[in-house]
């Protein structure tokens, strides 16, 4: 079991960094253009991208603790009763972040 596990890690660890960017970017790009019901469909992205980031570090043999943090990070700062702001700069700078965190697993871990 642990074998197909790691075999299917291995297989999908290349695309991690173009699964972060289009969901968090996609969610920031449907929250601009339609706007009403689905404003909070960029922090959905962003918090989804993140747990994406982090499980798939947890996987790898090789640990990187920021990329495992990054689904904490973004509950804490996308959490509603914050006093962070969960605007759309707020997105965009998260969003660049875990791309930047997606980017640096692929090539140092």
């Amino acid at each position: 079991m642990t074998g197909k596990l790691k075999n299917a890690v291995d297989t999908y660890f290349k695309y991690t960094v173009a699964v972060v960017a289009a969901l968090s970017f996609g969610g920031i790009a449907i929250s601009v253009a339609v706007g009403g019901i689905l404003t909070y469909s960029g922090v959905a992205g962003c918090v989804i991208s993140s747990f994406i980031l982090g499980i798939v570090a947890f996987l790898r043999d090789k640990k990187d603790i920021v990329a495992i943090m990054a689904p904490l990070y973004a509950v804490l700062i996308f959490n509603p009763y914050s006093e962070f702001t969960t605007g759309i700069i707020m997105q965009i700078m998260y969003a660049v972040t875990i791309s930047v965190i997606a980017v640096r697993l692929i090539k140092k871990y």
